[in-house]
């Protein structure tokens, strides 16, 4: 509960303070620290690899676009915000959250090393027809170094350094708990740079933005429902966090990098979804065990 009380605070003092938006470039190193601590913590291993992290994968491309080309018609502005977080890779944090609700970790870690790497190379090919479709074109070649950097700079150095020096890796483990204060710094400079976005526009925004919210809530639930759905023979939560726990930093990232200060709400509004969604299935884990 209380990491969900930080995140709210960390968008509060944001929204106060808009002038942090000149932090922007910071995002993305703070995401790739964090990104190795969780790689860190992993091992890569071809045998922990279900058909289901596949299906995960490939709703975790399609979706995206599906939701994109269907909301385009209507508001292109909410659709971009749609992908930026649709499209995201599972969480780093999804693991995590699996333990929480006493679930199997391996396969919640498996989809984070599936997915994160697959759509940094796939988003490259993707974003520029995405944005070609919003009359915002962007070379394929502009994004495919920013992207694969991001996520294999920490995945490669990470399992490097665990089969060079095994007990640097170990030793580093206790220092994981820097990544969530380094997630708060992310949320508060994005909720600053939308901020000052938005002191830019006209009071018709405001409408924009609550439309914003409501459908990211609805894309939040869809995407965890799919998920557990996808593996109700098998471990429905799991998949469910494997689609539904999305790296709304990296969402955010991408949106204040190549798409719109604007779609960068889709993750932002997402980050706080995806909390409640998570302390709702801890609250009814609680009262199934009191039960």
């Amino acid at each position: 509960m209380w990491r969900s009380i930080a995140i709210l605070i960390a968008i509060g003092v944001g929204i106060l303070i808009p002038a942090a938006e000149q932090f922007t470039y910071i995002i993305r190193y703070s995401l790739m620290v964090m990104l190795f601590f969780a790689f860190l913590q992993v091992e890569l291993s071809v045998k922990a690899l279900h058909k289901h992290h596949l299906w995960v994968l490939l709703l975790n491309i399609s979706l995206p676009l599906l939701l994109f080309f269907a909301i385009r018609t209507y508001e292109p502005q909410i659709a971009l915000a749609v992908f930026a977080i649709s499209i995201t890779p599972t969480a780093a944090a999804a693991p995590v959250m699996a333990s929480f609700l006493k679930k199997q970790v391996a396969f919640v870690t498996v989809s984070v090393l599936v997915t994160s790497p697959i759509i940094a190379l796939a988003l490259p090919f993707i974003l520029p027809w995405i944005l070609e479709s919003t009359s915002e074109g962007v070379n394929a070649w502009a994004v495919a170094g920013p992207v694969m950097g991001l996520i294999f700079i920490p995945l490669l150095s990470s399992q490097l350094l665990k089969k060079i020096t095994p007990s640097t890796a170990l030793a580093l483990h206790k220092y994981a708990g820097i990544s969530f204060i380094l997630f708060l710094i992310n949320v508060f400079i994005a909720a600053a740079k939308a901020t000052s976005f938005l002191m830019s526009q006209n009071g018709d925004a405001l409408q924009l933005i609550a439309f914003i919210a409501i459908v990211i809530g609805m894309i939040c639930i869809l995407q965890f429902k799919i998920g557990e759905q996808l593996g109700a023979n098998y471990l429905p939560i799991e998949t469910g966090l494997a689609l539904g726990r999305k790296n709304t930093m990296f969402g955010i990232w991408l949106a204040l990098t190549f798409i719109h200060p604007l779609a960068a709400l889709g993750p932002m509004f997402y980050i706080l979804y995806q909390n409640v969604y998570n302390a709702r299935q801890l609250y009814q884990l609680g009262k199934e065990e009191n039960s």
